[in-house]
């Protein structure tokens, strides 16, 4: 099984309009560790950057994957600021989380196994 995190779009910058409202939506996802301002990346280069620090301060161990700044994936795979995916074997979806929820994939993810 290969565990991949894609960084997108920020969903809760700071300066600039959020991309689940026609405003500014601030939350505590909005800073850093520091307690330092998220602002919505203008290049690639600037989401590499945020990319790169979440890693390091969520202490992620698998591969994290940078969406392009036309959002692709984003888009493809639906707009949302958690979701997870199973993609089995056969490259189709198995299970489809708006909202990361661990304990459900987990039950997908051995229901998917003890099927194969």
């Amino acid at each position: 099984m290969h565990i991949i995190v894609i960084y997108c779009i920020e969903a809760h910058p700071v300066g600039s309009v959020s991309p689940y409202s026609d405003k500014e939506w601030t939350t505590r996802a909005s800073t850093d560790k520091a307690g330092c301002s998220l602002a919505q990346p203008g290049t690639y280069e600037e989401r590499v950057t945020q990319a790169t620090q979440m890693v390091r301060e969520l202490a992620i161990s698998v591969p994290v994957l940078i969406d392009e700044m036309d959002n692709g994936v984003w888009c493809t795979y639906g707009p949302a600021p958690d979701s997870a995916y199973l993609i089995g074997r056969d490259g189709m979806v198995v299970e489809k989380q708006g909202w990361y929820q661990p304990k459900q994939m987990e039950s997908a993810i051995e229901k998917y196994l003890s099927e194969s």
